[in-house]
């Protein structure tokens, strides 16, 4: 199972940043570049803005932030060549996978790749009215939920966290249509649901518990194998964390379900040299913005999971090799991942030469075409239900 503590999954290497000296290779950003995060307010876009002021006055270089409130919304600045990378949640996952909101005819499976992440001491949590008194997604039953439109990120954090892990279905709680990640906050803060999706130290999280009913969140107990074991079968991002850091987060911490908060990734085809000298840029400037916003020394070179669940660019990848932190076990894991990817675009475009023109029988074709692919290569398919 993948239910490992996201301590043991990081990578301990014992250094922030390479020497100089082992960095031998030069990069150099482009004048302009552009990303793409969640909407203002939140820990991403507080983070993207620290990172762009940071590479202004140490490089020179301007870095345009650009906001989209869901992955889909995400996704297609990359697709359209709008913005050169994204920094946001687990939508990435869906977009390799072409699952969820992904499994479109017009997107299918996406060639992403990574090239940093953040992990720190807070947590991807749910958010609660402290009235409820919930210990166990299971008190959640007949509550209102937040549910974010087109983040398959989101939804399916629901499906696994709330429901899964909880043994409840749709029907045993309100589910309420938000068009974004801000609205759910608003929401929340407008006593319109009871439950969103969010992170314990976001500024957002610090906004909603100014409302009159505060707020609250909502354990992941850690011995409750049943719980894990029904979470992992839906959604493979999740490891066992206890957040220590965050709005109303006691000193000793809660147990929680969690994954890096922060994902910064772009396509296959971008250019080596460019992803490389992004990677540079952002882990010689790390001393420089670490402090500068909510979780942002989560970047950490020790803090990375090079062996996670998308596969890394190569750019990025030649950046690690330098500072001496990826070795052949990560590269076996690289090229497994590769190999999945390929997979899923042969299975893809089967579907797609054969021309179906029902919405509802293509997204039946491709499921069950994504399925046997998988099965029959040796993957496993932990996202069935979408």
């Amino acid at each position: 199972m993948f239910h490992k503590s996201i301590t043991g999954l990081a990578l301990a290497v014992g250094m922030m940043t390479a020497p100089a000296a082992v960095l031998a290779a030069e990069a150099k950003l482009p004048d302009t570049l552009v990303w793409t995060t969640y909407d203002t307010g939140g820990t991403m876009h507080a983070n993207a803005v620290a990172i762009s002021s940071t590479l202004k006055q140490q490089n020179g270089v301007n870095l345009r932030v650009l906001t989209a409130g869901n992955g889909i919304a995400q996704q297609t600045t990359l697709k359209l060549g709008k913005s050169d990378f994204v920094l946001a949640g687990f939508d990435v996952y869906y977009a390799q996978e072409g699952a969820s909101v992904f499994a479109a005819r017009d997107w299918g499976p996406q060639p992403v790749r990574l090239v940093i992440t953040a992990s720190s001491n807070q947590s991807y949590a749910l958010a609660v009215d402290p009235a409820i008194g919930a210990k166990h997604p299971r008190d959640l039953k007949g509550k209102r939920i937040a549910f974010v439109k087109a983040s398959a990120s989101i939804s399916q954090a629901l499906n696994s966290l709330v429901l899964a892990c909880g043994g409840l279905t749709w029907d045993d709680v309100e589910k309420v249509e938000v068009p974004g990640f801000g609205a759910s906050v608003d929401a929340y803060m407008n006593d319109q649901v009871d439950v969103y999706y969010t992170t314990t130290n976001s500024a957002t999280s610090i906004k909603a518990n100014s409302a009159a009913r505060g707020l609250g969140w909502v354990p992941i107990p850690h011995d409750d194998e049943k719980c894990w074991n029904a979470i992992t079968e839906v959604d493979p991002r999740w490891v066992k964390k206890v957040a220590t850091e965050g709005v109303n987060v006691p000193k000793e911490g809660i147990e929680m379900a969690s994954y890096p908060e922060m994902i910064l990734n772009t396509t296959a085809d971008k250019d080596a040299d460019y992803v490389y000298a992004m990677t540079k840029a952002l882990y010689d400037n790390y001393e420089n913005f670490k402090d500068a916003a909510p979780a942002a020394y989560g970047f950490a070179l020790e803090r990375q999971l090079l062996s996670y669940v998308v596969p890394y660019h190569e750019g990025a990848i030649r950046y690690y090799k330098e500072a001496g932190v990826w070795n052949d076990t990560l590269q076996a894991h690289q090229d497994k991942l590769v190999k999945k990817q390929e997979v899923l675009k042969e299975a893809w475009d089967k579907v797609v030469a054969k021309n179906i023109s029902d919405d509802a029988e293509f997204a039946k074709a491709w499921k069950e075409a994504r399925i046997e692919a998988l099965t029959t290569a040796g993957f496993s398919v932990p996202v069935r239900d979408w």
